[in-house]
């Protein structure tokens, strides 16, 4: 089965209001794009959100403006072309069967039926014979096209409590009033219908290639995982992932054993944007990230409803791809790591995900900022995959507590030596602190915001109150005391407040709230959310001493790249990849993070705590020997005249 590095998804969602569909399309026009792109696949649309085919069906709803066979000339191009064709159904979203059949439609918890006049995608329940319809569609694709790859697209765990869901609960004893049971029924009902549409397509096509686009994927959720023959981790980091969503994403999901791809855009925001074009070196430094990370790049664009194929497009898009294309054999390998991150196992899609922050997801993505920041090597992990091989496993304080699988791994992993640093009440299991982090639970507090003052020190702001903005909680300490919580003087609110934004600390009002025990570190704050929500200096100031305390010898022990580029390392046959990457980001517009200009640095230098001795250090593709120093205490610093987006370093 082929395995995609260098894709298009060429979004087509196109209303049926508009004509002259495709009659601009020019097959040879489209040919000398792939190539120009330098691509091995390319997404293309039998049916769009919509509800339009791009074939002419006498079985289905072809868009009633489609001036040529637009699919057939697409997958044509793609074959002459030498390039991988997969191609997109839209599934879950259909506007046409939406209108059509209303008694399809997801009911949300509460009953309150989805508004069809307003402009947007309207979601269908797969309990009822809408599935018999996308069944129908499949088949007919696949037969008619026979093709490398089907996409299907927009996966989500949807809550509904709409007859066909109620009565499928009723079988299995599930209470449609309790929304963890209408959650239940709704990953039922996921793993149901995808299990059958694939089904169905490898009936006709044994060996074809299927993925199910949901975003970002679950945390431990192989159900999710498994039924895709490669995973594609969606994330444009203009339209809401930012730029740090990407790599945290593949800390997980690049060990789980499939080829993987990063799906940024070409826009400038997000899906669906006419007439925005991203920033060439941005698109540039997203393809060596992608490669740094152990993934194909994929970019998404959208074609004009005329098919009127956009040249810069693709100019743009060849320009990284041949860039990574000339890396690709130094992609991947063994992922040499010091720390784990244990996350939380919801649905991205879920209301608990989104009540954390949106795309953010809290305390995740506030704590690898931080170890991609101060350049410690982790995997994000599940409860399987915990493990005396990691020195130290963070909580993530987006886990609301632990279940009874969580609680019995990490119990293991402390007895056999292992350490934990933790926050909020992600260390808790039935109410109770589950290890000994040198305090016990006792509840949340009333003060928010409130203040962290560490007895260790800081490398700035030492000694002083640090204001925190996430939630507080109170703890007894059983243990060693490694810093306070100083209470502000009153809760603000009402006519109660002092000054522009929150109260001053309360210096005779302190109890403990950073403590030490056999087990590893509690912070009684929930400092990594507090990071991913303001970047503030207070939260990272107070972590980093903690993580050297817990995990003293670094894989990366020293370099000079800027906080905000990124170190990743491999071990790939008998040698070490090093990568480095950076690029500045700067924001444009009220909340856009774009990157311009690749800024060059010179004299740059990485310090490795390698398993094993190594003699040579050779940059990568060019093969130019690099400087390396042999250090006393065993390590290895390698050095760069200079950095321009990323390097690759092997290591023999």
């Amino acid at each position: 089965m082929l395995q995609d590095k260098r894709c298009v998804h060429l979004d087509f969602h196109t209303y049926e209001g508009i004509e002259g569909i495709g009659k601009d399309f020019d097959k040879e026009e489209f040919k000398a794009a792939l190539k120009e792109a330098e691509l091995d696949s390319i997404t293309v649309f039998a049916k769009c959100h919509h509800g339009n085919f791009y074939y002419y069906s006498d079985k289905f709803h072809t868009h009633p403006g489609l001036v040529k066979p637009l699919l057939d000339l697409q997958v044509e191009a793609c074959r002459e072309a030498g390039v991988s064709a997969k191609i997109y159904i839209s599934a879950g979203l259909d506007e046409h069967a939406a209108q059509e059949h209303p008694e399809w439609l997801i009911v949300p918890e509460g009953g309150v039926p989805q508004n069809m006049l307003e402009p947007h995608f309207h979601h269908l329940c797969f309990n009822t014979p809408y599935l018999d319809l996308l069944i129908a569609q499949t088949e007919d694709v696949t037969r008619r096209y026979m093709p490398d790859g089907l996409f299907f697209d927009i996966i989500a765990e949807c809550a509904c409590v709409c007859p066909a869901c109620r009565r499928d609960m009723a079988k299995k004893g599930l209470d449609y009033t309790k929304h963890e049971d209408v959650m239940q029924e709704a990953r039922d009902v996921l793993v149901m219908w995808m299990d059958k549409v694939t089904s169905a397509a490898r009936a006709i096509k044994p060996d074809v290639m299927v993925f199910y686009n949901g975003g970002d994927f679950p945390v431990g959720r192989h159900d999710r995982m498994d039924v895709n023959d490669q995973l594609e981790a969606e994330s444009l980091p203009t339209g809401g992932w930012g730029y740090d969503h990407f790599p945290m994403s593949m800390a997980y999901i690049r060990r789980q054993g499939k080829n993987c791809t990063g799906m940024t855009g070409k826009f400038h925001l997000t899906w669906g944007e006419f007439g925005g074009f991203k920033y060439k070196d941005a698109l540039l430094y997203e393809g060596a990230q992608c490669l740094a990370f152990d993934a194909g790049l994929s970019v998404g664009d959208q074609l004009d409803p005329t098919g009127r194929v956009d040249s810069y497009t693709y100019e743009n898009i060849g320009n990284a791809m041949r860039y990574i294309k000339a890396r690709e054999p130094w992609r991947g390998g063994t992922p040499l790591v010091d720390i784990a991150v244990l996350s939380d196992q919801r649905d991205p899609h879920s209301p608990e995900h989104r009540k954390l922050g949106g795309r953010g997801w809290g305390g995740r993505t506030g704590i690898s900022r931080m170890l991609f920041e101060a350049k410690y090597l982790f995997d994000l992990i599940g409860y399987e995959e915990i493990d005396p091989k990691y020195r130290l496993i963070i909580l993530a304080d987006d886990k609301v507590e632990l279940d009874e699988k969580e609680y019995n791994a990490l119990k293991a992993y402390v007895a056999a030596g292992g350490k934990l640093l933790a926050c909020g009440k992600s260390p808790l299991y039935e109410g109770k602190m589950a290890f000994d982090l040198g305090c016990e639970y006792v509840g949340e507090d009333k003060y928010n915001p409130s203040y962290l003052r560490a007895d260790y020190k800081l490398a700035a702001a030492d000694g002083m109150a640090l204001v925190l903005y996430q939630p507080f909680h109170e703890i007894k300490l059983t243990g060693k005391k490694l810093g306070d919580q100083i209470h502000p003087y009153f809760q603000r609110g009402g006519t109660r407040f002092c000054s522009h934004n929150n109260t001053p600390a309360n210096y005779a009002d302190v109890v403990p709230a950073i403590t030490e025990g056999r087990d590893g570190i509690y912070v009684a704050a929930a400092v990594f959310s507090d990071y991913a929500a303001c970047g503030s200096l207070s939260s990272k100031q107070i972590v980093l001493p903690l993580l050297a305390r817990l995990c003293p010898e670094k894989i990366v022990e020293a370099t000079n790249v800027p906080s905000s580029g990124k170190v990743v390392l491999y071990e790939k046959d008998g040698a070490f990849l090093c990568h480095a990457l950076y690029a500045n980001t700067v924001k444009r517009g009220e909340k856009v993070e774009v990157i311009e200009d690749l800024v060059t640095l010179a004299d740059i230098y990485v310090t490795l705590r390698l398993p094993r001795a190594v003699t040579s250090a050779v940059s990568r593709p060019d093969g130019k020997a690099l400087p390396l120093a042999q250090n006393a205490n065993g390590t290895v610093t390698v050095t760069l005249e200079r950095l321009h987006c990323s390097a690759i370093i092997e290591l023999k």
